[in-house]
């Protein structure tokens, strides 16, 4: 599948700072300020400090309620014991229908729902959790901000040193409680080092654009973003120059509260080099954005796929748009783009269609989506193999069938997770599929290992794929090189895979290329039995990137080898 380019219509805009809170000046007062949100319905702003508990003019507060013009209306404490539950609240998000308020913790690397209890303020005795989500679990260690999305009741996170924002809806329970197997939320993610990020500090959702903000402290830039990570604008903050900016959210103005102003809440310097420093501070910014106007429609043409003639196959693809322009109407178009014959389609006007092909061989077919100005598509490759092949699936059935070897040799059986390329070192992963059963002179014409994420990532990985030179290769043990001491093929196979961006998902980006040169390799070996162990072997360039799957003692789907071939006649 293919990622749609950022925009050519991205601009750089400055904001203009209006006024500055001092919060040094309040009591009690909040010298590094890391979150901010804004609660309409009691008229204030929330302030998280994510660093005062560490200081001697700590007063067992570390979240504040402003008015609009910066005036300390309350205080309450999150610290543990009583009543709360963090020492770091990084991030703020308000739920207006509920009231409930998200933090965000990067010490223990979660969100947690927080409901004011019945005296409507955090931070006090009577509060009580609703929820929480693990992030480090899908890959942010990092929580720095939350985001709550008013117009679907998904969450977006911010992983600051990862510099990628995650989605998270609650799934079908509708409760924010991690993804599986401790809930059934759903995440997918985008990298915001594209745009030139090198953090993502603060987040913020803008219900009137439906888009988000992002906060970079080292560029001082703020970037608005579709729900989806295209750059739509960089908003400049060297004018108005707040020292080290850590969020945004969008408030009344007081001068005109009419108008909705951005308030950034910066931290100064930090008191690990000033223990005594006491400088936070709140600003009010005013900035001017071009339109949204029309984006681009999305369509996805959904994971590759194999079929054998003459079989017709669904293509189960889908569009959408953003209703733009009005009046327009989202149409969805297949085409073929190559291949051996011809793709006849059922509907071609139709995103889901059967598709029929006149003889073997790989096909690239094409699904467009047009909102009658705009374009946008997604490829998918399919195998048409000849009639008569088998198809047979393998999983790995066995703990001791799939194995990660550190570079200092040592072997980790027992690992839930295959981390493919990279676990703190270059590392080598081993996967043995027992009772393969392919005949003796059986002709290869595909094969792939079908993983599943068990975390997201989006940073670029290059692995090589090989076989073991064995016709009955043994379990994996804890015996050092065990894995890359093997004889292994001539035949490889690279695999640079596009990102994953949503845990537990088995589709295109989490399935190897065509192995069947290594497979075929192996089952031309003199003493193939027909019915036999096989063993792949991944390593990595050793560059610090990573892809992480499950693995048969992790609580999601193993890998599981798909093999298509002609037996001999």
């Amino acid at each position: 599948m293919t990622a749609a380019a950022p925009p050519a219509g991205a601009v750089t805009v400055s904001a203009t700072r209006v006024r500055t809170v001092d919060l040094s000046t309040v009591d009690p007062s909040s010298p590094d300020p890391s979150g901010i949100t804004w609660d309409a319905a009691n008229n204030r702003l929330l302030v998280a400090d994510s660093e005062v508990e560490e200081m001697a003019i700590f007063a067992d507060a570390n979240v504040f309620e402003l008015a609009i013009d910066g005036t300390l209306t309350g205080s309450g404490d999150l610290t543990p014991p009583s009543p709360g539950f963090t020492n770091e609240p990084t991030g703020l998000a308000l739920d207006p229908v509920t009231g409930d308020l998200f933090v965000s913790d990067d010490l223990k690397d979660k969100i947690t729902r927080l409901s004011p209890g019945t005296d409507g303020d955090f931070g006090t005795n009577d509060d009580v959790t609703v929820s929480s989500v693990a992030t480090g679990v899908f890959g942010n260690t990092d929580p720095e901000d939350v985001a709550y999305d008013t117009s679907t009741g998904d969450l977006f996170t911010a992983d600051g040193t990862g510099r990628e924002i995650y989605r998270i809806d609650p799934g079908v329970d509708g409760i924010f409680n991690g993804v599986p197997p401790a809930g059934d939320d759903v995440t997918s993610s985008f990298d915001t080092a594209q745009y030139g990020s090198e953090g993502s500090e603060g987040l913020a959702y803008d219900p009137a654009r439906d888009t988000l903000l992002i906060v970079d402290p080292a560029t001082k830039n703020i970037f608005e973003t579709t729900k989806s990570g295209t750059l739509l604008n960089r908003i400049n903050l060297a004018d108005a120059n707040p020292r080290h900016p850590e969020d945004v959210v969008l408030a009344p103005s007081l001068a005109n509260p009419s108008v909705m102003n951005m308030y950034v809440v910066a931290r100064g310097q930090d008191n690990n080099a000033d223990p005594n420093e006491n400088d936070g501070t709140m600003q009010e910014l005013s900035v001017s954005l071009p339109p949204t106007g029309n984006q681009a429609p999305v369509a996805s043409a959904g994971p590759d796929r194999t079929v054998t003639l003459p079989a017709a196959i669904t293509l189960a693809g889908s569009v959408s748009d953003d209703g733009l322009p009005a009046g327009s109407t989202l149409t969805a178009a297949w085409t073929q783009l190559s291949g051996p014959g011809t793709a006849t389609f059922t509907d071609p006007t139709s995103a889901t269609t059967d598709v029929t092909f006149s003889a073997t061989g790989t096909y690239d077919l094409r699904l467009t989506a047009d909102d009658s100005a705009l374009q946008g598509s997604d490829d998918v490759t399919v195998i048409v193999n000849p009639e008569g092949t088998s198809v047979l699936e393998v999983p790995v059935v066995a703990g001791a069938d799939d194995a990660e070897e550190l570079a200092s040799g040592t072997v980790k059986t027992n690992s839930n997770d295959l981390q493919l390329g990279f676990n703190g070192t270059a590392q080598t992963v081993g996967i043995r599929f027992r009772n393969v059963a392919i005949p003796v002179g059986s002709t290869i014409t595909s094969a792939y290992v079908q993983f599943a994420a068990k975390s997201t990532s989006s940073s670029t990985v290059n692995l090589v794929i090989e076989g073991q030179v064995a016709t009955n290769p043994q379990v994996f043990k804890t015996i050092a090189f065990n894995i890359s001491n093997r004889a292994r093929t001539a035949a490889e196979v690279g695999w640079s895979p596009a990102p994953w961006t949503q845990v537990g998902v088995a589709g295109s980006a989490e399935q190897t290329p065509n192995l069947a040169p290594v497979i075929q390799e192996i089952v031309d070996l003199p003493g193939w039995s027909g019915l036999a162990p096989l063993v792949l072997i991944v390593t990595g360039d050793g560059s610090a990137a990573q892809r992480t799957a499950w693995s048969y003692n992790g609580a999601g789907p193993e890998p599981v080898l798909h093999l298509e071939f002609v037996p001999p006649p």
